[in-house]
């Protein structure tokens, strides 16, 4: 059953319930409060009657009304035999005195009373009271109150079922643009936007931006395709062409052996190439890792220290001490590894990097510099996408493009950020920020690993 048809289901059944319930309350109540207005009617009646006969002295006067309001009097001797009076029909009832009962008078209901008239030097006369019990008027009225009632609920059941079709509305139309959608595939579309209702219209927000996330993934999934084709094409080309070369055109020893050493160089960049792509993929795919509290200072100063500077660059660093965040060792110095490759790479002839760590507020800040050709605004937009590189940069300078992406991911799960700051022809500075933590929380370095 769908949501809607089982809300007006639900809201229909809980009118109903309660219009029952209510009917039944008044039904039982009025015909309470109208059973004691009829008893004290007969009493009240019957009293007063009464004391008209007790004023006379027992004496019933000529004009005495032996039917009053529906109320049938009767007035009998001591001994219980009648002297005169007004019956609704045949009664064969003993006096009662002082009690209200019931009977029935030729299959009608009635209430009966017997009142004593105390008669000083005589014995007792008795006033007896007759009433119908009927509840035609009450059983009208509560008839009308039912089907009042009954209308009532089904305006409610009416209202509601337009209430809730107008609710769900928009929820069925929400669904028939994301089957749409999803049928055609184009993640361009998004839904309507929905005034009509605030939760609604966060929802329809919320899908757009999901469906925005989706092209965007997927885009960068078509596009990541595309970049690993474009750098898988070109050492597969040369290692094919090489090949063929070295099998069907060479005759001597040295051209087979240039063809094999090409080869190999292109064999090395694909084996760089694949092994680049699964450390990025198991970086990407990462939500967590054991974090632990780690002094930065010391591992960045000895790192610094065995880096091996080329192209007559220097380095020039400024490291703060007992800056401690949460991080793992061998990550970070992974990081650091790639930007001063990518300050070295990029540097000038005979320049400098300069590398620093510092503390601003509960942060710590590293910066990578350097005073080398720098990046264009272009550049600088798509600098952590996957293999992305200038032409310049491609023709010029070895690497992937997965360098500053692979930063990117694994600042990602340190929980800190990273940016960038370049102009043409006046280098580059990268700047990564980690969130601090106590001094004393501080765990020794691993034991250096060395792989075999």
């Amino acid at each position: 059953m769908k949501f809607g048809k089982r809300i007006v289901l639900i809201d229909s059944l809980i009118i109903a319930l309660l219009t029952a319930v209510i009917v039944i309350a008044a039904a039982v109540a009025g015909t309470t409060v109208l059973r004691d207005n009829i008893r004290n009617t007969l009493i009240d009646t019957v009293t007063s009657r009464a004391a008209i006969i007790s004023e006379a002295k027992g004496v019933v006067p000529d004009n005495f009304d032996y039917n009053v309001g529906g109320v049938y009097l009767s007035v009998y001797l001591s001994d219980g035999t009648l002297k005169n009076g007004s019956f609704p029909g045949p009664l064969e009832l003993p006096i009662r005195k002082g009690i209200v009962s019931r009977a029935a008078i030729e299959g009608a209901q009635y209430y009966v009373y017997d009142f004593a008239i105390t008669l000083e030097g005589r014995g007792d006369i008795y006033l007896r009271g007759i009433v119908a019990a009927s509840y035609d008027v009450w059983f009208i009225a509560m008839v009308s109150v039912a089907v009042l009632a009954g209308a009532l609920a089904a305006a409610g059941i009416a209202l509601n079922l337009l209430s809730v079709r107008r609710a769900v509305s928009p929820i069925e139309k929400m669904r028939r643009e994301v089957n749409e959608i999803t049928a055609s595939k184009d993640l361009t579309k998004r839904i309507s936007k929905v005034d009509s209702d605030r939760e609604l219209g966060e929802l329809a927000d919320d899908y757009n931006y999901m469906l925005e996330s989706l092209e965007a993934m997927f885009q960068n999934h078509e596009r990541f395709t595309s970049d690993v084709a474009h750098e898988l094409r070109t050492p597969l080309t040369v290692i094919l062409s090489e090949s063929e070369y070295a099998l069907t055109e060479t005759d001597s020893m040295s051209e087979k052996n240039a063809s094999l050493a090409t080869i190999s160089r292109q064999s090395r960049r694909l084996k760089a190439i694949t092994d680049s792509l699964l450390e990025f993929t198991r970086f990407a795919n990462k939500r967590s890792i054991a974090l632990r509290p780690t002094d930065l200072s010391a591992v960045t100063a000895e790192l610094l220290g065995d880096y091996p500077f080329t192209r007559g660059i220097c380095c020039k660093s400024d490291i703060a001490e007992g800056i401690v965040v949460s991080a793992d060792v061998t990550l970070y110095e992974r990081v650091l590894q790639n930007l001063l490759d990518n300050a070295v790479k990029y540097g000038r002839e005979g320049g400098k990097v300069e590398v620093t760590l510092r503390r601003e507020g509960e942060r710590a800040v590293l910066t990578v510099s350097d005073d080398g050709v720098g990046m264009s605004e272009e550049t600088k937009k798509h600098a952590f996408d996957r293999f992305y590189r200038e032409e310049r940069a491609r023709s010029e300078k070895d690497g992937l493009g997965l360098g500053l992406c692979l930063v990117k991911e694994i600042v990602r799960l340190f929980g800190g950020e990273i940016a960038i700051s370049s102009a043409l022809g006046k280098g580059t500075s990268v700047a990564v920020t980690l969130d601090m933590v106590p001094s004393e929380n501080v765990c020794p370095p691993p034991a250096p690993f060395a792989e075999g």
